[in-house]
């Protein structure tokens, strides 16, 4: 469900594999876009699943641009990179099966980088040069929101939905048959695609299990964050969430917030209205409002 179509862009990463984004303008008019939100997918997602247009197009209504991202190896783009074709299926399975978190971190960088350029994402959308930057990001990619702001200084508010506490959620067992194959093998349950993960996610998060602790480093997180959860969340549990928000000092600038959901808020198979979605979106909507346009960022170029 959209308010409206947005602009589709290609931002450049290291290689071939481009992040592909919708980009919805603020529906207030001013002379620049002063307040950003960049939204990220989870595990199997993109950026037009579910409930994240809806999200994107309230933020934009609200006066925030909002930018919704494919992380470059969700496998939804042809392998040759080629900006112009998208899709809700998986059409690269090999692209997916090469996903890591070291490569999402990385894609959300330089998405960050482009937007502060000069000549390249701060003239494409039309951004104040002191624009400030809030993240969003649900399940995986709320973990990947969450360490990456950690980790960049020019991020001003942060919203996670349903992230994990970590993105090692795999069982021994699996890690096991996982080395023994040199992949893990699954279906898609919607399309019923065949899908694996290449052995290098496990070297991956095994190689950086410190630094993808991303419930155990929050507490050093200097930003506003809000943290959303399902307290039925049958994919990641709702007491991760107490990881996130149960710190020896809490601040008035986090806010755990549960409600009687699940992992998904209530979307299936199309936009279905609840409450639960409501709530969050509503509570999305007000912290950004709150604690995103009061704040500006020290413009940066590269």
């Amino acid at each position: 469900m959209e308010l409206y179509k947005p602009a589709i862009l290609s931002i450049p990463t290291r290689d071939e594999h481009p992040v592909l984004a919708d980009w919805y303008p603020p529906l207030i008019d001013e002379n620049s876009v002063r307040h950003i939100v960049v939204l990220s997918h989870g595990f199997k997602g993109h950026r037009r699943w579910g409930f994240i247009p809806l999200l994107a197009a309230r933020l934009a209504a609200s006066g925030f641009g909002a930018l919704a991202i494919d992380f470059s190896h969700n496998g939804r783009v042809p392998e040759d990179g080629s900006p112009t074709v998208g899709s809700a299926q998986i059409i690269a399975p090999s692209l997916f099966r090469a996903n890591t978190i070291a490569r999402e971190l990385e894609d959300l960088s330089a998405v960050l980088k482009w937007i502060r350029a000069p000549a390249r994402g701060r003239k494409a959308l039309g951004l104040d040069p002191d624009v400030a930057i809030g993240l969003w990001g649900h399940s995986r990619g709320g973990v990947v929101s969450i360490l990456t702001a950690l980790d960049d200084d020019s991020i001003s508010a942060l919203v996670s939905w349903s992230a994990s506490a970590h993105p090692d959620h795999f069982t021994e067992r699996q890690k096991m048959q996982w080395r023994e194959k040199g992949e893990l093998a699954f279906k898609d349950l919607n399309s019923e695609t065949p899908l694996a993960l290449d052995v290098q996610l496990l070297d991956d998060i095994e190689q950086h299990r410190d630094d993808y602790a991303a419930a155990d480093r929050a507490r050093d997180l200097a930003i506003p964050h809000l943290i959303v959860h399902g307290e039925h969340d049958p994919t990641v549990p709702v007491k991760d969430s107490y990881r996130y928000y149960d710190t020896p000092t809490i601040r008035a600038d986090k806010k755990l917030l549960r409600l009687l959901t699940g992992h998904t808020y209530g979307y299936d198979d199309g936009y279905i209205a609840s409450e639960a979605l409501d709530n969050a979106t509503k509570a999305t909507v007000e912290w950004f409002e709150t604690y995103l346009r009061s704040t500006s960022s020290p413009s940066e170029s590269s």
